[in-house]
């Protein structure tokens, strides 16, 4: 059985990636292979988030989970670090 995917496009600062993506597989491990393809050093994953419209997501969840519809635009941006 094939894979469903669905062309989602991931933009971050050192440009954006348009592909077809897995709905099964959690967003952080495509986060991670995002990033790689992008020159991004994925050990650095953990301080970026993904958002959607604004929205952080829940990385824990696929894009089938987390409803991301085909064509959307998913932004890999920097947690913002509060200083306390």
């Amino acid at each position: 059985m094939a894979e469903n995917r669905i062309e989602v496009t991931f933009s971050t600062t050192a440009g954006d990636l348009t592909d077809f993506f897995p709905v099964n597989q959690p967003l952080h491990a495509l986060k991670r292979e995002v990033m790689a393809r992008l020159k991004l050093d994925p050990s650095q994953a953990d301080q970026f988030v993904v958002t959607l419209a604004g929205n952080p997501l829940d990385e824990g969840k696929s894009l089938g989970a987390l409803g991301v519809a085909e064509k959307a635009v998913l932004v890999i941006e920097r947690r913002e670090v509060v200083k306390i």
